[in-house]
């Protein structure tokens, strides 16, 4: 008697940790189904006083929602990166480096407010979606 009983419950945890198994594997997919969604947004640079002409670039690309904004500015310009604990630092765009006191500023564009918003969150940890707009600035 004691060996059905022993039996049968390492079958019914052995049937457990499968069926917890295959259920981790159906939410891991359908939450990497829902971050595939392909999104366009609007990436700009604006060179501000380093270019004499073509001092403000626009362009739309599409990338996977969550994308985080460093990686969209990627696909747009050569960046020169420091990449600290906190996150990434740009300090150039196209050749174009900083020259303290100025520098490479993101803001991102408020649709409730309609302005630019100097972003509080670093260019790495701001995550895309739908219709966003990110913006590269020189403050110079």
């Amino acid at each position: 008697m004691k060996r059905s009983k022993i039996l049968f419950l390492t079958i019914a945890i052995f049937l457990i940790i499968i069926l917890s198994a295959i259920l981790s594997i159906y939410i891991h997919n359908q939450i990497i189904n829902e971050t595939d969604k392909e999104i366009e947004i609007l990436v700009i640079i604006d060179f501000g006083s380093l270019k004499e002409s073509e001092k403000h670039e626009e362009h739309y690309v599409s990338v996977t929602e969550g994308t985080s904004a460093l990686e969209a500015f990627n696909l747009v310009a050569e960046l020169s990166v420091l990449n600290y604990p906190f996150g990434a630092y740009i300090k150039g765009v196209n050749g174009y480096l900083e020259e303290l006191p100025n520098f490479w500023a993101f803001y991102y564009y408020e649709q409730n407010l309609e302005e630019w918003i100097y972003s509080s969150v670093g260019v790495s940890h701001f995550y895309l979606h739908e219709g966003d707009r990110i913006k590269l600035q020189y403050t110079g």
